[in-house]
């Protein structure tokens, strides 16, 4: 049977200097339920923790071609397009610029996703001042646009206009955040499990600023 478990920041404080980040409501650094699962296939990650996935730190990246437009067709967009694509899909509905790809937060969010697998798959967040979704699965159960999917299905129960974060929705509300600007993710393998990581600058949940970066769909 699959498992699938995700994570979201918790609530900034008011906008004054660096945003101090708190724990995430029941994001604390336990390893995921364990999931009996076939032998994973070869790490997706690199073994250096410094290093980032090379599929997802070059969104878009196909090389140049010369194929006229009725020759074969495209190669699938990157993992890290996929998500950028995924991300811009929901914040289209709520009025919320596009994302942009940063290849700095992907090395942020890849050297997390190696952290958290060699510390034989914890799951927690990693604090500091960028904002930050968590997603795990029994390996080969989650897609790129299936993890922001399920981040951003949190917006059933969303309030409007008046919510605020609650652990419920934090998945969401960065997802769609209209002060965001730029995303990148990254992801590692262990004990059957993919770990995704995806952080956001500048961070979203903010307390007090909920009204006008979470707008409901149709943007009143």
């Amino acid at each position: 049977m699959a498992i699938v478990v995700s994570a979201a920041c918790g609530p900034i404080g008011p906008a004054s200097g660096p945003p101090p980040q708190t724990g995430a409501p029941g994001a604390e650094s336990e390893a995921p339920p364990a999931a009996p699962a076939p032998a994973p296939p070869a790490p997706v990650a690199s073994d250096d923790a410094s290093a980032p996935d090379p599929v997802l730190a070059s969104p878009g990246a196909r090389g140049a071609s010369r194929t006229p437009p009725r020759g074969p067709a495209k190669a699938p967009a990157s993992e890290a397009q996929q998500l950028v694509d995924a991300h811009n899909r929901f914040r289209a509905k709520h009025c919320a610029k596009p994302l942009t790809w940063s290849p700095k937060l992907a090395q942020v969010a890849q050297q997390w996703a190696n952290a958290l697998r060699d510390k034989g798959c914890a799951f927690g967040h990693s604090g500091g001042d960028l904002g930050e979704n968590l997603a795990a699965g029994t390996s080969g159960t989650l897609d790129a646009d299936a993890v922001v999917r399920m981040w951003y299905d949190e917006v059933a129960h969303y309030r409007f206009p008046n919510g605020g974060f609650s652990a419920q929705t934090g998945h969401f509300t960065q997802v769609v955040w209209r002060g965001t600007a730029r995303v990148g993710c990254g992801r590692s393998q262990c004990k059957g499990m993919d770990i995704w990581v995806c952080e956001y600058d500048p961070a979203g949940n903010w307390e007090g600023q909920y009204r006008e970066n979470v707008l409901p769909t149709g943007c009143r």
